[in-house]
Order: structure tokens, then sequence, then C-alpha cells
């Protein structure tokens, strides 16, 4: 007995031996290594106008904070509980979680437990009863280590499904901070556009009634009458816009249109300042630059199962069963069997399947390194992009509040003109026009900055400290 055992494990011996001298066989798939990506120390547009700030620290988890605004926080808040496009991306790290641990699941032995009862004669025979159980013992040792790499696969893929999760949530974040600035300024452009329109209503009527006493032409109460059907319609415009902003906000914090309402508050534009002397080892902490380098670790663990395709399949079996004819004494006296065994399996030919597979793996690895490349550079174009536009908004700012400034003194002149009769009203019409435009044209810059503070933020990965 012991001598056969001794030829089977030799045989066997032999048998891998053989097998694993393919020329294509990888024992142990090498290990994985971050890619190391050559990039600048600063970005480029950090020293246009750098300013130093003391004691700031914006949170990843409450980065909208920074804002100071406490009903951007309780929509975020709500946003973080009930947004459907997170609960969708949590669900998706909760897949992954399972089919780790179904990964996990394999290393350790299988244990099946079966019965069955089976009746059995002819019509001149007593019928026979034959009663079984038993059970059965498998285990598949992880010789070549692919259960520790399809672990260590799905532990890459469980990691970006996390950090996917996280860039779900800050780009709904982002989305619900640039919705509600977007509505507290239109509110701000309502206002000005309503006190314009009163403005413009009395200069109708004061015109009107002087044409009546034939002190002015027709055609000045005609200019000022087509001046206020202006802003109406401009009226028109921004609260439509008004109104598909706000249909966003109730989305993204999972309610219909008709059960969100953003009530009018007055509004004090204050855009946060941000030191813009960022080093750039920060653009590691993107959530989707996270998720491209996790992905390309899951690819990496495929191309090592893929090479390890050629090694045979060991298995260890143990089973044992018992037999009786009576139901009752199936524990009691019963027929006993067992056996037990190695089994291998080893493909020596297939056409080539698994090479292809193999190269098919590899192009897939190769894909996932470039889009790791491509996600750090469209992350560094982000930050470079909110950091140029930081700058030139704020030379803006100060070019438009000198515009504006001018253009309330224009109209100021205009009218006193018109008063004394040393132009016509058209000249009145377009000074006022251009004050309203001046002044429209400031709200929207400071909508440009809060927004453009935002996506800064979270060009970041929503963590400055």
């Amino acid at each position: 007995m012991q001598s056969l055992i001794v030829k089977n494990v030799m045989c066997l011996s032999v048998f891998l031996i053989l097998t694993a001298c393919n020329s294509t066989v990888v024992l142990h798939p090498p290990e994985y290594k971050v890619p190391v990506l050559q990039t600048d120390d600063h970005y480029k547009y950090a020293v246009l106008n750098w300013k130093k700030t003391s004691n700031l620290e914006v949170n990843a988890n409450t980065w909208w904070e920074i804002f100071q605004d406490p009903i951007l926080s309780q929509l975020m808040q709500q946003l973080n509980q009930e947004n459907l496009s997170l609960k969708q991306a949590e669900a998706r790290y909760q897949q992954a979680n399972a089919l780790l641990e179904q990964q996990r699941a394999n290393r350790l032995p299988s244990l099946k437990l079966n019965g069955s009862a089976q009746r059995s004669g002819t019509k001149d025979s007593t019928p026979n009863n034959l009663f079984t159980t038993g059970v059965q013992v498998s285990w598949i040792p992880d010789l070549w280590g692919r259960v520790a790499k399809a672990v260590e696969g799905q532990q890459a893929n469980l990691e970006a499904s996390q950090a996917d999760l996280a860039a779900v949530k800050l780009n709904q974040q982002l989305l619900g901070t640039e919705s509600y600035w977007n509505i507290r300024v239109l509110d701000a452009q309502l206002d000005v556009l309503r006190q314009t329109q009163h403005s413009y209503q009395r200069s109708v009527k004061i015109l009107n009634n002087q044409y009546i006493a034939g002190m002015i032409a027709r055609a000045d109460v005609i200019q000022a009458e087509t001046q206020l059907k202006q802003v109406q319609i401009q009226q028109i415009e921004t609260q439509r816009e008004r109104d598909l902003q706000e249909n966003i906000l109730a989305v993204v914090q999972g309610k219909t249109v008709a059960q969100f309402q953003l009530a009018k508050q007055k509004q004090h534009f204050q855009v946060p300042t941000l030191p813009t002397q960022l080093p750039s080892r920060m653009l590691i902490q993107r959530p989707d630059v996270i998720r491209a380098e996790r992905e390309l670790a899951a690819t990496h663990a495929q191309l090592g199962l893929a090479h390890t395709a050629w090694l045979p399949d060991l298995s260890i079996g143990l089973t044992g069963e018992l037999n009786s004819r009576v139901l009752s004494q199936l524990f009691q006296a019963p027929q006993y069997l067992w056996s037990t065994g190695l089994q291998t399996t080893a493909l020596i030919f297939d056409g080539g399947k698994r090479k292809a597979e193999i190269a098919q793996a590899q192009a897939s690895y190769a894909e996932k390194a470039a889009a790791y490349r491509q996600a750090v550079l469209t992350g560094w174009k982000e930050v470079e992009d909110t950091l140029l536009q930081s700058s030139s908004f704020k030379q803006q700012q100060s070019e438009q509040a000198q515009l504006f400034k001018l253009a309330l003194e224009n109209e100021q002149v205009v009218t006193r003109r018109y008063n004394a009769g040393l132009v016509s009203y058209l000249e009145v019409v377009t000074a006022q026009n251009l004050t309203l435009q001046a002044e429209q044209a400031t709200l929207q810059l400071k909508q440009l900055q809060l927004k453009n503070t935002a996506r800064l933020i979270a060009a970041l990965g929503g963590n400055i400290s």
C-alpha cells in the first residue's frame, strides 16, 4: 500500500515538473509596482497671484464649509444622505466587497453534505430501499499563487470602487455647490432687474406726461417703453434659468422638483481666499487618479493569472458515505465507504487560446496604464485651469469695478444733459443700458469666482492642508 502511494506521488511530481517546463509558464507572477510618472514640482500658474493664507484647512468631507454659508452646508448634508448617484456608487462598492470575500473563500476547503433515498423493485419482487448519506471535502492548494493573485486583484477592484465612490460624491457635491451659487447670483440679478424695471416705469410715466403736455416728441416715449420691455424680457429669461438651476439642486438631493424650493435670501458674495502656491504631490489624492491606479493594479493581477494558465490544477479530495436499507438503521449499522485521492489536470494544447488570452491581458494592462497617465494629466490640467482663471478673475474684478463706477457716472452726466435739453433721450437709454450691463457683469464675475473656487478644491481632491 505504501509503495503504491509513493509511486503515485512520484508520477504526480514528474507530471508537474514536465508541465512547468513549458517556456510560457510563469511560476510566480511579478509583484505590482505603481508606475512612476515624471511630473513638475509646482504648477505653472501657481505663481501668478500667490498669496499665503494662515491656519487654512479644507477637509475633504466638508470642503464646502470654506464658503461659511449655513444653508449650503445643510444642502450638502442632505445630498450626502439622499443623492441617488451616490447610492448607486455605494452599491457598487458593496458588490466589490462581496466579490473580494468570494475570492478569499477559495483559499479554504469546501465541505459538502449529501443524502439520498431510493426505492426500486420489479412486479414479482419485494421493493428494495437504499438510504445514503455522505460528506465530501475538497481543497485546491494554491501552489502557483493563483488564489493570492485573484485576491490581490479583487482587493484592488474594491479600492477602485471606493475611490469611485469618493469621486461620485465629490462630483455631486461640486454640481450642487455650483447650482447653489448660480441660484444666489441669479436672485441678485433679478433684484437688479426689478429695481431697474421700477426706475424705467417711472421714466415712461414721466415721459408720457411730458409728451401729452407737448414738451417732447413721441420718439422719446417709444425709446423708454422699448427699454422697459427689454428689461421685462430679461427678467423672464433670468427667472427661467433660476428655476432650472433649482431643479438641478433638487435632483442632486434626491428630491423631486415639487418637493424642493430654495428660499431667497440677501447674499454677500465673499470669495474665499485659497493658497495658490500648492505642491503638485496633492494631485495624488484625487479620487479619479486613485481609481485609475487601482484599476491598473487589478489588471496587473489579471495579467499574472493569465501567465500561470499553463500550470496544472491540483485538487485533494476526501469522501465518505453511509449506506443502509433501513432508514432507522442508517447511523446504527451502516455500510461505510470512503475514498481519498489527488487529481491533477493540465492543458497541453489548445490551439493558441491561452496565448491569445495572455496577449489580451497585456493589451488591457497597457490600456489601463495609459488611462492612469491620462487621469494624472487631466487632473494636472484642471488644477492649472482653475489657478489661471483665479488670477485672471482677480484682475478682471478690479477692471470691472472701475467700469461700473464709470458707467454710473456717465449715466448721471447724460441724465443731467438730457434734462438741460442738450441731448436726446436715446443717449440716456444708452447710458442706462451700459450701467445695467456693468452691474450684471459684476455679479456674473462673482459667480465665476465662487464656482472656480469650488472647482479648484475639487480638482485637488477636496482637500487642502
